[in-house]
């Protein structure tokens, strides 16, 4: 899930590698959760510091962060190329007994068993092939087929990872700096659906089948913007939902851009006016009952220089076209992702996770979820090699280096 990211810093200048990376989330506590997974035992909790999982029997709440030697190669290269913030953990994804954590940074974590193996990942976006190796990929989001392909995505690619080990990095057609991917969901067909924001050469809304070619399927003529599309989903049926805009005409002929809900079944689509254009739904989730739950997009805070990627509320219901918003009386702070699971829906904040059920939103606290029992990480360093191929003794200095067969940065 995802979901993804844009801040904005007045003190930042624009330089040759910042439009590769996946975009931050304004982050304002270690408490900030940015995604939120559940599968038939557990909820999964993506925080600033790690993760948090929570076993929905018995409440234990286990714990993977760097207090407990998670995530340091995240640690590290942020370390080297900024500094200035914490790890940028940006991407959530569950598979049996695995838990797979992606990094603005390249770096794609998984957790087995309490042991976590790291490698990081790169894109070379040079049609001419001039350089090997450009910048890492910002993973925002991490999918699998039904084969166990897997495919993380980042600004202007995807890159296709076999069960083999071979990687394959698919470059956006006519892609720019700014087509950051916000969102990928696999359909009953292996289909690949991937939302970008920001696509200024109408990359909106693409396809993908492992092993063919990119397909766009945003255009000019269709009933959502070419240039953003946010959050995605599909409902019981295998319709797609998802979020964009579109520039209304209204009766004195005047051009107003409005948001929308949208649904493809395959051959058309069926559009739903959901508010003024900046409330566009960033994060979809469909419930058994077929009801379609989203988060508003929050209207730019200019004061602040703080961009327009996540939600600030109302939590909102789209039944069989009635939309109903529930509004809560506590402090969230930015809200980033919605998860639905059984009868109550999840919501990621800056203070933690809100749970709206029966009717009512209370906190997701220490009382439900139980003792925090932090996990220590069992997995042991691999060995560090220079370009060369000779191994390196010791704590390799700032570079490039090979490790589990990958560049990787220190």
């Amino acid at each position: 899930m995802i979901m993804r990211k844009y801040l904005l810093l007045a003190l930042l200048t624009a330089t040759s590698f910042i439009g590769l990376q996946a975009r931050h989330y304004p982050v304002v506590t270690i408490h900030s959760v940015k995604c939120i997974e559940h599968n038939d035992t557990s909820i999964y909790i993506l925080m600033q510091k790690g993760v948090e999982v929570i076993n929905k029997s018995t409440g234990k709440r286990t714990v993977y962060d760097l207090s407990t030697g998670y995530f340091e190669e995240q640690r590290d290269v942020y370390e080297i190329t900024r500094p200035y913030g914490g790890i940028g953990l940006n991407a959530l994804a569950i598979r049996p007994d695995t838990i797979w954590v992606g990094s603005n940074d390249g770096v794609l974590t998984s957790i087995t068993d309490g042991r976590a193996d790291t490698t990081v990942h790169y894109a070379n976006l040079d049609e001419n092939k001039v350089n090997d190796l450009i910048w890492p990929i910002g993973i925002n989001s991490i999918v699998f087929d039904s084969n166990g392909t897997m495919v993380i995505g980042g600004d202007n690619c995807i890159s296709v990872i076999y069960r083999s080990g071979e990687e394959q990095t698919l470059v956006f057609p006519s892609c720019d700096s700014g087509n950051e991917i916000w969102q990928m969901v696999v359909d009953h067909n292996d289909d690949i659906w991937i939302s970008s924001i920001d696509a200024g050469s109408g990359n909106s809304l693409m396809r993908y089948h492992v092993g063919g070619d990119l397909e766009v399927v945003s255009h000019r003529n269709a009933p959502f913007s070419s240039k953003g599309v946010s959050g995605m989903t599909f409902d019981n049926d295998g319709n797609l939902w998802f979020g964009s805009t579109h520039h209304d005409t209204i009766d004195n002929g005047e051009i107003v851009v409005r948001a929308k809900l949208l649904k493809y079944d395959g051959h058309n689509y069926a559009s739903y006016d959901v508010g003024t254009g900046w409330e566009t739904p960033i994060s979809v989730k469909c419930d058994s009952q077929g009801r379609i739950w989203f988060l508003p997009r929050a209207r730019t805070d200019y004061s602040s220089l703080i961009g327009q990627c996540y939600s600030k509320g109302p939590l909102c219901c789209f039944d069989h076209g009635v939309i109903t918003r529930y509004e809560w009386d506590v402090e969230t702070g930015y809200c980033y992702c919605v998860d639905v699971d059984s009868d109550s829906v999840y919501i990621g904040t800056d203070n933690g996770v809100l749970v709206f059920s029966d009717g009512s939103f209370h906190w997701l606290n220490d009382t439900e979820a139980g003792v925090s029992e932090p996990t220590v990480n069992k997995s042991i360093s691999s060995p560090t090699f220079d370009l060369q191929g000779r191994p390196i003794q010791g704590s390799p200095k700032h570079g490039v280096y090979i490790q589990n067969g990958k560049k990787v940065m220190r």
